[in-house]
């Protein structure tokens, strides 16, 4: 199935989707890592105490290491279920959002409620040196007042500044029409 088909169901009458968006996998991967790590330094740190007291039993060196591969499996399903079901569409009327894990969620803002884009490409875009980075959209009544929190984004987009270009030029031709 073509990525503009799975809009179908939501999309208006008079409405088509002009272009879609995926986030990068191996970018969203990269910022779970960060995660994996910290939960590996504390269960480190519980199996060596774990190891170095002579009284311990088996089990308090296995379940640091039961709970980091639960958590790895763990963070490796949601990502994957995360990305195949996230794409990012910019129609001749609106933004919309399609995204979930095991059901389908839709977020949509349309062009006249629009009041600010802003593009970020963090540090870690740019260590990873994958030309990706998020564009945040906000509105009267979901203000960019903190970045990470905008319920409106294309995350982990590849050539964000170009994707930003390209939005607002179908925004704004649309607000000629």
């Amino acid at each position: 199935m073509e990525d503009k088909e799975l809009f179908s169901q939501i999309l208006d009458a008079d409405e088509e989707v002009l272009k879609t968006y995926r986030p990068l996998k191996s970018r969203a991967y990269i910022s779970t890592i960060f995660s994996i790590l910290f939960v590996t330094i504390f269960l480190a740190v519980w199996l060596v105490a774990g190891i170095l007291d002579p009284e311990a039993t088996t089990i308090v060196w296995v379940i640091p290491l039961i709970i980091e591969i639960v958590y790895i499996v763990f963070c490796i399903v949601m990502i994957e279920l995360w990305c195949r079901k996230t794409v990012y569409a910019v129609t001749n009327k609106r933004v919309l959002i399609r995204t979930g894990y095991i059901g389908v969620d839709y977020k949509s803002l349309n062009y006249d409620m629009l009041g600010a884009m802003v593009v970020n490409v963090n540090v870690v875009d740019k260590i990873v040196n994958k030309n990706t980075g998020t564009i945040s959209f906000g509105s009267m009544s979901s203000p960019l007042t903190n970045d990470a929190m905008a319920k409106f984004r294309f995350q982990y987009i590849k050539s964000p500044y170009e994707v930003n270009r390209e939005v607002k030029a179908i925004i704004d031709n649309s607000k000629k029409n």
